[in-house]
């Protein structure tokens, strides 16, 4: 079950699992200690920081480190004084220190506590398949400072633990999920004739607010479907006014205790037209086929296999096809032959959370739709955590 005094948590049985297998990996890569730092990274009011989060449960405005031994207590160091008695009881870590504007020193002197000066310490980063890690300067305060130590890079090491989700971690997807698409309805509810794409968002905002969630992003622009200009939608909210004859399209996500869902929807305001009923007809048919090509030890190949429609349609996907989704985008990110995306080379597990957006475009980049879920891989194949129906959303009444 979730547990939750005034913010959502894990068991403490979640917690030391998560850990063990930490330890576990920084023994066979020898590591003494992490240095695990999370800065602000999403582009709602959640501020993301997934592997600091993974960790600690904690998750800092501005930015913090963990500074995370082999053996013995970890300890977090926030960057702001005000925040900590918040994040005691938000935090898993126990040891909470404030960091003050010269945050990189007071790593340094916990690493000096914790007897690891001449360890072996791996620096985690916000995100590896990006190349974000901590900020130059920091690192060469805290490599400059501690001489007799050796560094590595180790983002990925929380990353590779991070991609399989564990029981509790699905729930609060699934959680996530469920606020989602809430958010969704309210938004589609609040299409009227003078409603604004910002009038959207904020539809979107408060309803996840409301049933205590907090929002990662949302993509959301509308266009004529007789004169399109948009395969992908905007990241910054405009104030066009919705119209009749509009094709709306969206994406966002909702997060409980920072697992949040993935939706992908496109709203015609009015009958939609040949051109954008076909596009939805090739992109509901490659969602169905890919989410019942997923399941342990299946391939990219047959991902590509079931994205086939879109490319013998002389269609493209300007977004990935597909990609891992927990805390924020992981791996796979996996696009179609022709596309931005690579299409990397992978095997699905239990456990993998992963979004599925065909997303078919034209090649000119001016329609597309957007339609997709979050899903999870079970023994028995692929799911979707969302509950939000993948037909046609049709708004009449302008």
């Amino acid at each position: 079950m979730i547990k939750r005094v005034h913010f959502p948590k894990f068991s403490d049985q979640e917690v030391q699992s998560r850990w063990q297998k930490i330890r576990d990996a920084m023994e066979e890569r020898q590591f003494d200690c992490l240095l695990i730092y999370g800065a602000y990274c999403s582009f709602g009011s959640d501020p993301g920081e997934a592997n600091l989060r993974y960790v600690t449960n904690f998750v800092d405005q501005f930015q913090a480190y963990c500074v995370f031994p082999k053996a013995g207590e970890a300890t977090l160091v926030t960057s702001f004084n005000g925040h900590i008695a918040t994040g005691k009881e938000v935090s898993a870590v126990g040891d909470f220190r404030f960091g003050g504007l010269k945050i990189d020193e007071k790593v340094v002197e916990m690493v000096r506590e914790k007897g690891m000066e001449k360890g072996r310490i791996g620096i985690v980063g916000v995100n590896s398949s990006r190349r974000v890690s901590i900020p130059h300067e920091q690192y060469v305060q805290i490599t400059e400072s501690l001489p007799e130590a050796e560094f590595e890079i180790a983002t990925d090491l929380i990353e590779n633990l991070r991609r399989i989700k564990s029981d509790e971690e699905i729930e609060f997807l699934r959680r996530g999920a469920q606020i989602t698409d809430q958010a969704l309805d309210a938004y589609v509810k609040a299409i009227k004739k003078g409603a604004r794409n910002i009038d959207l968002y904020d539809e979107v905002l408060a309803r996840t607010h409301r049933e205590g969630g907090t929002l990662c992003f949302t993509l959301l622009g509308s266009t004529p479907m007789e004169d399109p200009n948009m395969a992908f939608p905007d990241a910054y909210m405009s104030d066009r006014p919705i119209a009749r004859g509009d094709v709306i399209i969206s994406e966002h996500s909702s997060a409980y205790g920072g697992y949040s869902g993935q939706i992908l929807r496109t709203v015609f305001v009015g009958p939609p037209n040949k051109h954008y009923e076909k596009l939805f007809q090739i992109g509901r048919e490659v969602f169905d086929k890919v989410l019942s090509s997923l399941r342990p030890g299946s391939t990219e190949k047959e991902v590509q296999e079931g994205a086939q429609p879109i490319l013998d349609a002389g269609l493209t996907v300007k977004a990935p096809l597909l990609h891992g989704w927990g805390n924020f985008i992981e791996p796979p990110i996996m696009g179609v032959k022709g596309s931005a995306h690579p299409i990397q080379s992978y095997t699905f597990q239990k456990g993998h959370t992963i979004v599925i957006e065909p997303n078919p475009s034209t090649l000119d980049g001016k329609s597309g739709i957007f339609l997709g879920d979050l899903c999870v891989v079970t023994e028995n194949g692929a799911e979707s955590l969302h509950g939000y129906p993948m037909d046609p959303i049709v708004v009449e009444g302008f």
